[in-house]
């Protein structure tokens, strides 16, 4: 090999390697099924908040199933392919206004949740279908009558059981900026100050459940009988994981979009409990204008 030849295949395989130090992986993008249909929320006007959020980021992509009117016959037909997605997004509830998943949609998310798949318990979702019973292990704890399961209070952030008859039914007052306290160390929080404002956020008391394999992550003292309720906890289900909030709320009266989707505290944990859920890398960042404990932070 000539001198000059030497001198190429030196500066050849320097290029080469720098090109490999410097290389980014590329990230397979995070599939999100957001389900919707009915609710005693404004549903569409929430499933149209939650895909602004998702467009926020490059690496989500998004895609919305509707469930079918209950008296039609698409709906015993309604079945997605959830294990076509990372993470599904649970937008429906019963409460109030009735509705239903036809069963072999419920199975299929039964078995989607079992095999290690990713499910977010958006607000009202919380108060769907106490006579599914998977459900209810699903969500841990939701909007239930006082003797249908335990509750959960955090006494100096040690989680305790409020057994089933004791206290109130699931319920909750004005909405108001709360005092968000994190335990834990959950890795969705991470980075985050111990204490936050959330602005416009319902506290609520009592919410019940089984209760089983669960971890609360956030609590916030509700106002009417100064008992710390969780605002936040995420369950285990067979080998997937669900992550379930009283963020995000979107009432029928609400024109524009309401400060509990302009909370900048809300729009940070959405997109980690999103990575989360799809079990990848959860950017670490925080932003500059993330709340402190005495102001809320608000995007235009």
């Amino acid at each position: 090999m000539n001198h000059f030849l030497r001198i190429f295949v030196m500066l050849l395989s320097i290029t080469l390697a720098a090109t490999s130090l410097n290389a980014t992986p590329t990230q397979a993008p995070i599939k999100v099924l957001i389900v919707d249909g009915f609710s005693n929320h404004d549903w569409k006007a929430t499933t149209q908040e939650i895909q602004k959020l998702l467009k926020n980021d490059p690496n989500l992509i998004s895609e919305v199933s509707t469930v079918p009117t209950q008296e039609t016959e698409d709906w015993a037909n309604w079945l997605p392919n959830f294990s076509d997605y990372d993470v599904i997004i649970q937008n429906t509830t019963d409460i109030n206004v009735g509705g239903s998943w036809p069963r072999p949609a419920q199975i299929a998310l039964e078995s989607y949740m079992a095999n290690g798949g990713g499910l977010y318990i958006f607000h009202s979702a919380n108060n769907a279908f106490p006579e599914w019973e998977a459900y209810n292990r699903m969500i841990g704890l939701g909007w239930r009558k006082k003797d249908f399961g335990p509750a959960i209070q955090i006494i100096d952030d040690q989680t305790v059981l409020i057994p089933a008859g004791e206290g109130g039914n699931t319920g909750h007052g004005k909405r108001f900026d709360a005092l968000i306290t994190r335990i834990n160390d959950h890795p969705i929080h991470q980075g985050l100050p111990k204490q936050w404002l959330a602005a416009d956020l319902e506290v609520y008391r009592y919410a019940r459940g089984p209760a089983e394999n669960l971890t609360v992550i956030s609590y916030a003292m509700d106002p009417s009988t100064e008992i710390n309720f969780p605002i936040e906890w995420v369950i285990q289900y067979g080998k997937g994981r669900a992550y379930n909030s009283t963020f995000g709320h979107h009432w029928h009266d609400v024109k524009e979009t309401p400060n509990a989707f302009r909370c900048v505290a809300f729009q940070t944990i959405f997109n980690r409990a999103i990575y989360w859920l799809a079990d990848r890398e959860i950017n670490p960042a925080v932003p500059a204008n993330f709340p402190t404990s005495e102001h809320i932070s608000i995007t235009p």
